[in-house]
């Protein structure tokens, strides 16, 4: 057989996937004095499930802890095989440690399951109010997650809402005139007002509802994906409103962060049914309203003629494509929790630059249709 280190590792896993756990630490054993990090870990993991199949489950522990020292991409996994065999010893104490040391290491989608272990192993122990903590954490309690992005955009609205009414009182003119989104004026080449048309509102009742929607959902949306990704999701669905209105109504002005909160909607709507989070109940319950406030939120707005529905069902478009295409990060989900007989995760997370290439693409197809719509109105 070959002596290379991965083939060797992937032929050890072989040998414990059919049943011959003293052959995979004979052959795994010498591998784990390798200087690669990246080959040491694994090994050491493996040998660890050789170790405890063979009913040597202190030399399991060992090996377990010997992989989560190993500053391996898997190191987490041998923390979190070590507080399962605290947990199995009765050591509740050290199986909490061993837990927290995964927790840190693991990757996003894993936190959210082993945070949810530690929190039971707290209660069990009786910290009853870090144990309360910890299930808040590990169930994503809505109002316990810190949405700086969404509060932000709050303020920024009310802000310039009354600032608006302070200019308009003191004669200074409308900043609604100057920034709401008008096709001949961004042909024009005021492409600003594709972005401030959705700070800027016509009246108290619509901030308030539009504010009120957005402290409602936005909120779940930042948590799941993250402050930076949240922000350039809230965005894209603000100018998709915008470029849909160009497009389909040019001669129409329209203004209100309206389109990004309906594509936070489809957002929601889709992650909802697509990826299947592992959030808190109440965060839950207001996800799962999604499709019915959308559903009446649409009848309202192609009811009236005052509204803009194409602001509406742009930022909607683009909230779905993105929730459709990008699955959470943040936050546990059924998909990532699936494990192999090794107990490493079935789910393979999307690296960070096809995720900006998700982002990239939704910006293109944005910027095409600017193109489109200011060579119709030219």
């Amino acid at each position: 057989m070959d002596t290379e280190p991965g083939l060797r590792l992937a032929e050890g896993q072989r040998l414990l996937d059919t049943s011959d756990p003293e052959g995979a630490q004979r052959l795994l054993m010498p591998l784990t004095g390798h200087p690669d990090p990246e080959i040491a870990g694994p090994a050491w993991l493996a040998v660890g499930t050789a170790r405890y199949r063979l009913d040597d489950e202190p030399g399991a522990l060992a090996a377990w802890r010997a992989a989560a020292n190993s500053n391996a991409a898997i190191a987490w996994q041998g923390s979190r095989a070590a507080a399962e065999q605290h947990v199995r010893d009765g050591d509740l104490e050290a199986a909490i440690g061993a837990y927290r040391e995964a927790e840190q290491r693991a990757p996003a989608g894993e936190r959210g399951a082993i945070a949810n272990r530690i929190a039971w192993l707290l209660k069990e122990t009786g910290h009853d109010f870090a144990a309360r903590r910890q299930f808040n954490r590990a169930r994503g309690a809505y109002a316990t997650y810190a949405a700086w992005v969404t509060w932000g955009v709050i303020a920024v609205n009310l802000a310039v809402y009354l600032l608006d009414l302070a200019l308009v009182g003191s004669s200074g003119g409308s900043l609604v005139d100057r920034g709401l989104v008008y096709g001949p004026a961004v042909a024009a080449g005021e492409w600003w007002r594709l972005i401030t048309s959705a700070f800027l509102h016509l009246s108290l009742l619509h901030i308030a509802f539009n504010m009120y929607a957005l402290w409602l959902f936005g909120p779940i949306i930042e948590q799941m994906y993250g402050h930076v990704e949240y922000a350039v999701a809230y965005l894209l669905c603000a100018v998709g409103g915008s470029v849909l209105t160009i497009l389909l109504e040019p001669q129409s002005a329209a203004a209100g962060a309206s389109g990004a909160i309906f594509g936070l909607l489809g957002m929601a709507f889709v992650v909802s049914r697509r990826h299947h989070v592992v959030i808190g109940p109440q965060a839950r319950a207001i996800l799962s309203q999604a499709g019915v406030l959308l559903l009446i939120n649409l009848v309202i707005t192609f009811a009236s003629p005052r509204i803009s529905w194409t602001g509406h069902l742009g930022g909607l478009l683009v909230g779905l494509a993105i929730g459709w295409i990008l699955a959470p990060t943040q936050v546990a989900t059924l998909g990532g929790m699936f494990r192999g007989p090794d107990g490493a995760s079935l789910a393979t997370p999307m690296p960070v630059t096809v995720r900006a290439a998700a982002y990239l693409a939704v910006a293109a197809a944005l910027v095409v249709g600017i193109g489109v719509a200011i060579a119709r109105i030219g």
